[in-house]
């Protein structure tokens, strides 16, 4: 049902990238599923910021970023074949790139909880876009 399983992850939340990971492999073991891990560097933004940095600093990032999520392959995917991806960029926008260029059958998110004024759980920004542009199912991990 699921050949391949996009699993975009925020490396600052740990708590919600071990529930993401560990519902990611019950389903990637279930169905003999490929896994996509994505983590999305964010960008200077403007030629003005990247200025005030090294030249390498980059460069440097995606080696650390490129490390750690093959430390969550290692931990959390057993059996799983993982393929490990880096995007630079503004997360929804990115997640919405990888989604068409993969072609997943399925996406897992984290959600970080947002509460509303009336003490509502809310779905934040970058779920509600991505859940309702993907052109597949969206699993979200709370």
């Amino acid at each position: 049902m699921f050949n391949k399983i996009l699993v975009p992850v925020d490396l600052s939340t740990e708590a919600t990238t071990e529930k993401l990971c560990k519902t990611a492999n019950d389903l990637a073991g279930k169905y003999q599923s490929e896994i996509i891990l994505l983590t999305i560097i964010p960008d200077y933004g403007m030629p003005l910021v990247a200025s005030f940095f090294p030249e390498d600093a980059q460069n440097k990032l995606k080696l650390e970023m490129k490390g750690k999520l093959e430390g969550l392959a290692k931990a959390y995917f057993n059996d799983a074949s993982v393929t490990i991806k880096l995007k630079q960029g503004k997360r929804r926008q990115a997640i919405l790139q990888a989604i068409e260029s993969i072609q997943p059958d399925l996406v897992i998110m984290g959600c970080r909880r947002k509460k509303s004024r009336s003490n509502q759980r809310l779905l934040g920004a970058t779920g509600t876009v991505v859940s309702d542009r993907a052109g597949c199912s969206v699993m979200i991990v709370r």
